[in-house]
C-alpha cells in the first residue's frame, strides 16, 4: 500500500510539468453576490464538464485561468441550486464577470469549514458532519475560557480538577487523548492524557471553532478516535486596492459566586488587546494580548485555603504574513505565561508555617503555514511547528511570624516538566477530473519529554503518508475514501488506517452522510516512559506499548424543513458506534503485584445518537439538541459476574438536552440570549467482590444556564452583561451503592454558584 501511496505523489510532479506544457490559458474573474447584494463566499465557479473553476473568497471575488472558447458557466453553493451561463472566453481579454448571483440571501448560507476539507467549503457540501461555534456566539455567550464556551453544548462534557487547576474534556463518551485539540490545523503539546491545553487556548484570538465527531485518523494521525476540535484563529484582512487595518479591545468583569474585588483579585478579569493590519501589497500584520485571571473560589474553605484554585494567565501572539492572488505563506509566535497557586493554612493551629504549591506554566508555539495554489486543479498545502512546554512545581514554606520563605526539600515538593514537539505536514490537491479530486500528504511528528517523574529524556517520532480521493459521481453521491500508512513509528503502530465517507443529497433539501473509519492512539510519553516511586507510589511506563485502535460507524441525516429568506429550520439525527481495542489501562505487573504499569488489556465501546434541530424566524434564532451516549459496561467481560447477573445490560445510557435561544431587537440593537444545559446521570456498573453484590455508582445529573444581552452602543461598542450558572449549581452528588440500595457519595465540583458578569468591547475596522 505505501508503494502505492508514493507512486501518486510522485505522479503529481510529473502532472504539475504537463500542466505547464498545455495550451495558453485566459484570466477569467468575477464577483458572486447573495440575493440580498452581499459578497457571496465559497460558492463554487466552474466551466461545465471542464476542470477549469474555484471557488469565491471573503469578497466573493474569483480568479482562474481557462483556454479561450464557448462555454457554460456554473455558479452554487449547493448542486441542486445552480446556476448556468452561456459565457465566451475570449483572447487577450479581461473576461470579467461582475454580476453573478447565487438563489441565496446572505442569512440562507452556510458556515464555511476548512477542517478535513481539500479546500474551503461550505458546511453544507462537506462529507462531514460538521459542529460550527462562530465568532457572534462566542461574543453572546460572553466567554473567557474554553469551558465556559463550551459547557453547554450538545455531546460535550467537562470536569474540571481543582486540585490542579486544570479542565477534562469529553466528546462522544470518550475524552482525554482520544480527542485531537488544533489550533490552525496544528496539534497542541500536552503533559498528559486529560488535554490540559484545552484550558490554555486565548478565547480572544479566536475566529471560530469546528467540531468533528468521529475518527479522524486518516488526515490527522493519533488521538483523533473521538474526534477533532479546532480552533481557527483571526487574521488580518486583505483587500487588493487599499490597505485595511483594525483595532478591537475587551474588558470583562465578572464575579465567582458572590466573590469579587475590580480588576484585581476575587473574581475573572479578562482583558485583550488586538491590532491588525493589512496591506495592499499583500503584507499583513498581527498582534495580540490577553489577561485572563480568575481569583479562586473560597467554596467549604476558611483562611487561606480556596477550593478552585486562583490562576493568571497571559498570551502574547505576534503574525507577519504575506497572501497575494494563489499564495498565502504566514508564521505566528505565541506565547502563555501560566500560573496556578494553590494558597494552604497552616499543618495545626499552632504552627506559624504555611506551604504554598504553584504551578508555572510557559508555553512557546512556533507556526508557519504556506497555501500556495499553482493553478485551477493542482495546490499545495504546509503546516509546520514547533513547541516548548515547560511546566513547574513550586512549593514554598513561609514563617507567619518572622517572614522568612525558602523551598519545601519534600519529597516531590520541586519539579519540572518539559515537553518539545515538532510538526510537519504537507499535502496536495489535485483535480483530476472535473469530478475526481486527489489529495495525498505526508506527516511527521516529533515529541520530547523529560522531568523527575519520566525516566531519561525519550522522545517518539512518527512519519506517515495518506492519500485521500473525492469523487463526486452524481449529483446527488459524494463518496470519499481515504488510508494512513505509517512509515516509522517507535512504537507499534497499525500498518494501515483506512476510512471512507458517502454524501447522498436526497432531494434539494435532505441529506444523509455514511462513515466507517478505524482509529487509532499512540501511547504517550509518559505511558511509555513514566517512572514514579515514592512511599505511595510505584508506577513503571511500559516501552512494549502498542497503538490503541477502534472501528467507528457513524451517519445523519439532514433535513432542511423550511429555507427561504423570512425562515430557516433545519432538523439533524444522526448515531454512532464506536468499538475500542487494546485500550491502555494501568495494571500490577505480573511479577511484582506491588508495581503498577500501563498494559493494552482494556476494550470499550461507545453508542448514541443526537437530534439537534436550528430554527431562524425573523429576529429569533434558537437551537435544541437532545443526546444519548452509551457507555460499554466492563463487567460484561467478567465471566463471573456475567454469569451471576444475565439482566445487567451492555451499555448504560446518559441523556443530555441543550437549547441556545437568541432574539434580537432591531430598534434598539439588544440581543438577547439564553443558554441551557441539562446534562444526565452517569452511572456505571461495579462489583463489590466480598458481598457479590452489583450495583451502580457514578455522578448525578444537573442543570445550567446562562443569561447574556449584548447591546451596541454608538458605531464601535458593545456592552455585555448578565448571569451565568443561573441554578446556583456548585456539587452534584455522587451515588454509591452496596447491600441493595443506593447512598450518597463524595460531590463532584461542577461550578461556584450564581455568577454575574459585565463587559465592554471595542472594535474599529477601516
Amino acid at each position: 500500500m505505501l508503494k502505492y501511496i508514493f507512486i501518486v505523489i510522485a505522479l503529481f510532479a510529473v502532472t504539475l510539468n504537463t500542466i505547464a506544457q498545455k495550451t495558453t490559458k485566459e484570466r477569467v474573474s468575477g464577483i458572486v453576490k447573495t440575493t440580498d447584494g452581499q459578497p457571496a463566499e465559497c460558492i463554487s465557479v466552474s466551466l461545465k464538464n471542464t476542470t477549469y473553476g474555484c471557488i469565491t473568497d471573503e469578497n466573493g471575488h474569483f480568479e482562474f485561468d481557462a483556454p479561450a472558447g464557448e462555454y457554460i458557466l456554473v455558479v452554487y453553493s449547493i448542486a441542486a441550486h445552480r446556476k448556468e451561463t452561456p459565457v465566451i472566453i475570449k483572447t487577450s481579454d479581461s473576461n470579467f464577470f461582475p454580476d453573478l448571483t447565487i438563489i441565496e440571501n446572505k442569512n440562507q448560507l452556510e458556515e464555511v469549514v476548512v477542517t478535513g476539507q481539500f479546500t474551503p467549503q461550505s458546511l453544507r457540501n462537506s462529507l462531514y458532519k460538521v459542529r460550527v461555534i462562530n465568532n457572534q456566539a462566542i461574543q453572546q455567550k460572553a466567554a473567557t475560557d474554553m469551558q465556559s464556551l463550551l459547557n453547554t453544548e450538545i455531546g460535550v462534557r467537562i470536569t474540571n480538577d481543582i486540585a490542579l487547576g486544570e479542565n477534562k474534556f469529553e466528546l462522544m463518551g470518550m475524552g482525554g487523548n482520544n480527542i485531537k485539540i488544533l489550533v490552525d490545523g496544528v496539534p497542541l503539546v500536552d503533559r498528559g492524557a486529560t488535554k490540559q491545553s484545552l484550558s490554555q487556548i486565548d478565547i480572544n484570538t479566536i475566529e471560530q471553532i469546528e467540531i468533528i465527531e468521529g475518527p479522524m485518523s486518516v488526515i490527522y494521525g493519533t488521538d483523533a478516535l473521538a474526534g477533532v476540535v479546532n480552533v481557527i484563529t483571526k487574521k488580518a484582512r486583505v483587500v487588493p486596492d487599499r490597505n485595511t487595518y483594525s483595532v478591537s479591545a475587551r474588558v470583562q468583569e465578572e464575579t465567582i459566586g458572590d466573590e469579587y474585588e475590580a480588576f484585581s483579585g476575587e473574581g475573572i478579569h479578562n482583558e485583550s488587546l488586538n491590532l491588525n493590519w493589512g496591506s495592499k501589497t499583500g503584507i499583513y500584520l498581527d498582534g495580540a494580548y490577553s489577561r485572563n485571571v480568575t481569583g479562586g473560589w473560597r467554596g467549604d474553605e476558611v483562611g487561606r485555603a480556596r477550593t478552585w484554585a486562583p490562576k493568571d494567565q497571559f498570551y502574547y501572539d505576534v503574525t507577519a504574513g504575506y497572501k497575494k492572488k494563489n499564495l498565502n505563506v504566514w508564521y505566528r509566535l505565541s506565547y502563555l505565561d501560566e500560573t496556578t497557586f494553590k494558597p494552604e493554612n497552616p499543618k495545626t493551629e499552632t504552627s506559624n508555617e504555611i506551604v504554598d504549591v504553584d504551578y508555572l506554566v510557559d508555553r512557546y508555539t512556533h507556526n508557519m503555514q504556506a497555501d500556495w495554489k499553482v493553478n485551477n486543479r493542482l495546490g499545495f498545502n504546509v503546516v509546520s511547528s514547533y513547541q516548548d512546554y515547560k511546566r513547574r512545581t513550586r512549593t514554598i514554606v513561609s514563617d507567619l511570624e518572622s517572614g522568612e520563605k525558602w523551598l519545601s526539600t519534600d519529597e516531590s515538593a520541586q519539579d519540572v516538566s518539559k515537553f518539545q514537539g515538532i510538526f510537519t505536514r504537507a499535502t496536495a490537491t489535485w483535480k483530476a477530473t472535473s469530478n475526481i479530486d486527489l489529495q495525498p500528504g505526508i506527516e511527521y511528528n516529533w515529541d520530547k519529554g523529560s522531568g523527575g517523574r519520566i525516566f531519561g529524556e525519550p522522545d517518539i517520532s512518527t512519519f506517515a503518508a495518506f492519500l485521500s480521493a473525492e469523487w463526486r459521481a452524481t449529483e446527488w453521491f459524494s463518496i470519499r475514501p481515504g488510508v494512513r500508512s505509517i512509515i516509522a513509528a517507535d512504537y507499534d503502530a497499525p500498518v494501515a488506517i483506512p476510512s471512507v465517507s458517502t454524501k447522498f443529497s436526497l432531494n434539494p433539501d435532505m441529506d444523509l452522510r455514511l462513515s466507517y473509519a478505524y482509529g487509532f492512539r499512540a501511547p504517550t510519553l509518559q505511558e511509555l516512559y513514566f517512572s514514579f516511586h515514592n512511599a505511595n507510589h510505584d508506577i513503571e511506563g511500559n516501552p512494549d506499548l502498542k497503538a490503541e485502535y477502534s472501528n467507528n460507524f457513524t451517519g445523519s441525516y439532514t433535513w432542511r424543513i423550511f429555507h427561504n429568506e423570512t425562515i430557516r429550520l433545519t432538523s439533524t439525527l444522526s448515531a454512532f458506534y464506536n468499538d475500542f481495542q487494546d485500550r491502555i489501562e494501568t495494571a500490577y505487573e505480573s511479577e511484582n503485584s506491588t508495581k503498577t504499569t500501563y498494559k493494552n488489556i482494556s476494550k470499550y465501546k461507545t453508542t448514541g445518537g443526537t437530534f439537534e434541530n436550528a430554527l431562524m424566524w425573523k429576529n429569533l434564532q434558537a437551537n435544541i439538541g437532545f443526546s444519548l451516549v452509551g457507555r460499554y459496561n466492563n463487567l460484561q467481560d467478567n465471566e463471573d459476574v456475567a454469569a451471576e447477573n444475565k439482566d445487567m445490560p451492555d451499555f448504560r445510557f446518559s441523556p443530555e438536552l441543550s437549547a441556545s435561544i437568541t432574539y434580537h431587537i432591531t430598534k434598539s440593537k439588544t440581543n438577547l440570549n439564553l443558554f441551557y444545559k441539562f446534562t444526565g446521570s452517569r452511572d456505571e456498573y461495579q462489583y463489590d467482590s466480598t458481598t457479590k453484590e452489583l450495583y451502580l455508582g457514578g455522578v448525578g445529573s444537573f442543570h445550567w444556564a446562562d443569561f447574556t444581552i449584548s447591546q451596541r452602543a454608538g458605531k464601535y461598542l458593545n456592552i455585555n452583561a448578565g448571569i451565568k450558572n443561573i441554578f446556583d449549581i456548585t456539587t452534584v452528588r455522587n451515588t454509591a451503592g452496596g447491600s441493595g440500595h443506593d447512598v450518597s457519595g463524595p460531590s463532584t465540583l461542577k461550578g461556584c454558584g450564581r455568577s454575574y458578569f459585565v463587559g465592554l468591547s471595542f472594535l474599529f475596522n477601516k
